[in-house]
């Protein structure tokens, strides 16, 4: 039986969970990790990489032919925008991941936007708004002629609209408007440079309302072989109160009527055959966050990475050999793929950090981890961890996430509730409502 030498690239608590997962892979002969946190390094060997250097991944894909890596699973959003997947390739190191043109699905909401429109994929109304470096740097923004600007397009919505950066801004490029003055301030405040060159282009759309659905598939190229469907929770307190974040939690598998899992199906096949006559040329992972409106499924943003934190759940929850499925899809045989799974329901409760998102607190020390994962059946991903020693502190805004699986949803739920409670961690902050249904309005993290 052949197996293989893999690389996991990326620091969160998806690449934990997708380290975790592969780790129970007889296929594998060896994991490496590219910049793992303190909490998951013990699963592999770390190779070390100018991470910052202008060649960095150059000089990682030599270290990986150096190490006969065999497969590359990249997890986060930034490195697949910037083209490592071509780097890799040409190393002929296969990837798990999209190139660098098909990351544009995530990386511009805009390009996105009109890959939607153009193979007839249902999505929210949207205009879009641009302002140049040099606008920016000249603070056009205030001009009367871009004002203008504004107010036509803001003058298109009825209800107040979404304001979406067209770039990757770290999970905070989304603004749910309060009203009409709101979205217009907001919008300059945008436009103005509040993230950089991510929002000097913003898509404004039509806030969706219904319940929120997370789906996750792996592409071969030819094949979109879809995972169970998810569900997090994006808003940071309870009752999706507060700010958005990148996720405070998530489920799988989410309940649907009939003639939802039908639209899923149909949805499903038609994003297929759009990549298939697009010629799409990456063997990766599709997200597609999706609302359940009553006028039917309608899409709320593409990823092209596996979710945080829905990987979590999904990886706990999926008893097929992930591995085995990634050796396929770079075979680009998904078609002769059949996934099992755990029954019952896996949920994931993320712990963030006090302050977070805007401005987490670190360093606070966390105990009690072992003892209460054991005492209560849960399984912990590592997340914003950095080691001190023999300790263990907080180190980002969402710093562990919690996970278990069960029969009874509620017994699922008190499980995790009280790990959680009997973790030592001062600074920790966590929504208790993960794992409740609820009407979801927020359109994108």
């Amino acid at each position: 039986m052949k197996t293989y030498n893999v690389l996991i690239y990326g620091s969160g608590g998806r690449e934990n969970a997708l380290a975790f997962k592969i780790s129970q892979s007889p296929l594998l002969n060896k994991l490496f990790l590219a910049l793992p946190n303190d909490g998951f390094k013990n699963l592999g060997e770390e190779i070390v990489f100018p991470k910052e250097a202008s060649n960095s991944f150059e000089d990682l894909a030599k270290k990986c032919v150096e190490k006969g890596v065999d497969l590359a699973v990249i997890g986060p959003e930034d490195p697949l925008s910037k083209g490592i997947v071509d780097i890799f390739n040409k190393y002929n190191i296969k990837c798990i991941g999209a190139n660098k043109k098909w990351a544009q699905l995530e990386s511009s909401k805009k390009y996105a936007k009109e890959f939607m429109i153009k193979h007839d994929i249902p999505t929210a109304k949207y205009f879009v708004i641009a302002n140049s470096k040099k606008q920016i740097a000249n603070s056009r923004v205030g001009s009367r002629t871009h004002q203008q600007e504004i107010d036509n397009v803001l003058s298109k919505f009825t209800t107040p609209p979404v304001l979406k950066a067209d770039g990757l801004a770290a999970g905070k490029g989304v603004h749910l408007s309060s009203d009409m003055a709101d979205a217009k301030k907001t919008l300059e405040e945008f436009l103005g440079g509040k993230y950089g060159e991510a929002s000097s282009s913003v898509v404004v759309e039509e806030l969706l309302e219904g319940e929120e659905l997370s789906v996750i598939a792996i592409f071969d190229g030819e094949t979109l072989l879809a995972l169970k469907t998810a569900r997090d929770y994006k808003r940071l307190y309870n009752g999706q109160k507060g700010p958005n974040t990148g996720g405070m939690g998530a489920y799988c598998p989410v309940e649907l009527t009939d003639a939802q899992e039908i639209d899923l199906k149909n949805y499903l096949s038609k994003l297929e055959a759009a990549f298939k006559s697009e010629h799409a040329d990456f063997v990766g992972i599709v997200y597609s966050g999706l609302m359940l409106t009553p006028d039917g499924i309608k899409v709320l943003e593409y990823n092209m990475r596996f979710g945080d934190p829905e990987t979590q759940p999904l990886m706990y929850h999926l008893d097929s050999d992930i591995l085995e499925v990634f050796v396929k899809a770079t075979e680009k045989k998904l078609s002769d793929v059949d996934l099992t799974w755990k029954s019952g329901t896996t949920i994931a409760v993320v712990v963030a950090s006090e302050g977070y998102p805007e401005n987490p607190k670190k360093g606070c020390e966390i105990k009690g981890l072992k003892e209460a994962c054991e005492k209560y059946d849960t399984q912990i991903f590592y997340a914003g961890v950095k080691s001190e020693g023999k300790k263990l502190l907080s180190n980002g805004g969402r710093v562990l996430a919690v996970c278990s699986n069960g029969e009874d949803i509620e017994k699922v739920r008190k499980k995790i509730y009280k790990t959680i409670e009997e973790i030592d961690f001062s600074d920790k902050i966590y929504r208790t409502d993960i794992g409740i249904s609820k009407k979801q309005i927020v359109n994108s993290k």
